[in-house]
């Protein structure tokens, strides 16, 4: 593998020392393989950059990786890096990593998570969840970067090193996602409830795990404890995740950023949904069922157990004997105070206008 991957990066490199004859534009691209279509974040950055610098031309590059064909579309990601200023990412980008660019590019990490709740990237290294260090150091993961953005001292240290980065690379900024989750919209939240519980007058409860590759969900302990009586429970699992158990809970037609907005309380796990609920003041419970294995096979950053005891626990049980408790809001303020320290407010245009100053030469 890691012979085959060396041929791959020569031969990118090789192709891309021609690339690199084309002159540079005044121009920003943004590439992503989290998905194809574009996300929140760079929708919404692209289009301030547009409306604060509209001499700057915006390329938007997302797609999965989906056989051999992605090689293809490697080579658009290269054409466009080399004839651009700036290029921003919202995670790992095999072009953006392992070849040698103009002296003038730079390269922005703005990552695809407000949070590093799990380990990940170098933090990773050797463990099941991670790459073995002689493919990280092939593949050059995550080199390059002129700067990585962080929403908190305490999330900007684990970037550090997950990214393996040294601390003067960080810029504190939100991403956009943020400011859609703390823009109040009672029309948005009255459709859903209208379309969820109709005459309904239980809370709405929301449960958001994170992706477990290669397992199974498990999701009956906790419907079955939760008191259906008071609380209407909602999952939302990741797209690539599947249920056995539990999929009348299931609601497709909103995503958890709409559902988190219309929702009365949230139950998650690893997912950086917890910090990112946190900004909306709501109760926010962590079913980590599984936390043993995780802890062992990928690490966490922040263990919920040990930072929210009061609101965290692997029993089902006992998660839903919390939730008929008080629920302790001065915990859940220095939690927030301590991964949220960004202003919240307009983080698009906070970030186009850091990216329109690199451009200009006023980074």
């Amino acid at each position: 593998m890691s012979n085959a991957a060396r041929v791959a990066v020569g031969a990118l490199r090789c192709v891309y020392a021609v690339i690199k004859l084309f002159p540079q534009k005044n121009k920003v691209v943004f590439l992503s393989r989290q998905s194809s279509e574009p996300s929140l974040d760079i929708r919404a950055i692209s289009e301030s950059l547009r409306e604060q610098y509209p001499e700057t031309e915006c390329v938007v590059l997302a797609r999965m990786i989906d056989g051999w064909t992605y090689v293809f579309h490697m080579i658009r990601q290269m054409y466009n890096i080399a004839t651009s200023k700036v290029v921003v990412l919202d995670g790992f980008c095999i072009a953006a990593s392992v070849l040698k660019h103009k002296e003038g590019t730079k390269i922005i990490q703005m990552w695809h998570s407000s949070a590093a709740i799990k380990q990940f990237g170098y933090q990773t290294i050797d463990k099941p969840s991670g790459h073995s260090r002689q493919i990280a150091e092939v593949m050059c993961m995550h080199r390059n970067y002129d700067y990585v953005m962080a929403p908190s001292k305490a999330t900007g240290e684990f970037f550090c090193k997950g990214f393996d980065v040294s601390e003067d690379k960080l810029r504190y900024y939100g991403l956009p996602r943020l400011s859609e989750i703390a823009s109040d919209d009672p029309k948005l939240r009255n459709q859903i409830w209208e379309d969820i519980m109709p005459d309904d007058d239980r809370e709405l409860v929301l449960y958001v795990p994170t992706f477990r590759k290669g397992k199974q969900l498990d999701v009956s302990n906790l419907i079955s404890a939760i008191n259906q009586e008071r609380f209407n429970l909602v999952i939302k699992p990741h797209p690539l995740d599947h249920l056995d158990e539990g999929e009348e809970h299931v609601c497709e037609k909103y995503n958890s950023t709409e559902l988190l907005k219309a929702c009365d309380r949230v139950i998650t796990d690893y997912s950086a949904m917890g910090v990112e609920a946190s900004i909306l003041g709501k109760p926010i419970y962590y079913y980590v069922y599984d936390i043993d294995t995780y802890r062992e096979e990928t690490g966490l950053n922040t263990d919920p157990l040990i930072e929210m005891p009061e609101c965290s626990s692997k029993s089902g049980a006992e998660l839903a004997a919390m939730m008929e408790k008080d629920y302790d809001f001065d915990a859940l303020k220095r939690f927030r105070d301590k991964y949220v320290e960004v202003p919240v407010d307009n983080c698009a245009e906070r970030l186009a206008d850091f990216i329109g100053n690199i451009i200009n030469g006023n980074d």
